[in-house]
């Protein structure tokens, strides 16, 4: 199966000492300490950026939203997606909301490809980082967690 993967991961240490927002430069730092080969990292638009890295063969995306004049983003969203075999279909959609019913960690959706070459299932994870919380590798173990769910429960279910 060809598979674009896009996985977000992090070191197993929290980002800064002082929790709040988190810049893009402190996201690729714990990317890249978790062993991540920094591809891009984009500005997009005035309050936004992408980070696009590579992490065991797998591509993958974390997206910074809320982000002020200084850079500082309130919001990590993490980002997969990989092609499923077969049409989306009736048993792709109920599959897809079982997995959303019993795994709250993680939101997948299913969507055709752009190609018309097979159909994708996305997966991210939220995290608000505007308060007290940082982004940490707890936060990307969850998402590795649901991502690798997701996957049995598509092959077993």
């Amino acid at each position: 199966m060809k598979a674009l993967y896009a996985m977000a991961a992090a070191a197993c240490l929290p980002l800064a000492a002082q929790a709040g927002p988190v810049t893009p430069s402190d996201v690729e730092a714990v990317l890249e300490a978790y062993g991540a080969e920094i591809a891009s990292s984009t500005g997009v638009g005035q309050d936004a950026h992408v980070i696009n890295a590579r992490l065991n063969d797998r591509s993958m995306y974390v997206r910074l939203d809320e982000c002020d004049q200084f850079d500082e983003c309130g919001i990590v969203v993490m980002f997969t997606a990989f092609e499923i075999d077969g049409d989306i279909d009736e048993e792709t959609l109920l599959k897809t909301n079982r997995y959303n019913d019993s795994f709250p960690i993680g939101r997948a959706f299913v969507f055709p490809a752009e190609d018309g070459d097979g159909n994708l299932v996305g997966i991210d994870y939220v995290i608000d980082v505007s308060g007290e919380s940082v982004i940490d590798g707890g936060d990307v173990q969850r998402f590795e967690q649901a991502v690798n769910t997701y996957v049995k429960h598509w092959v077993n279910d």
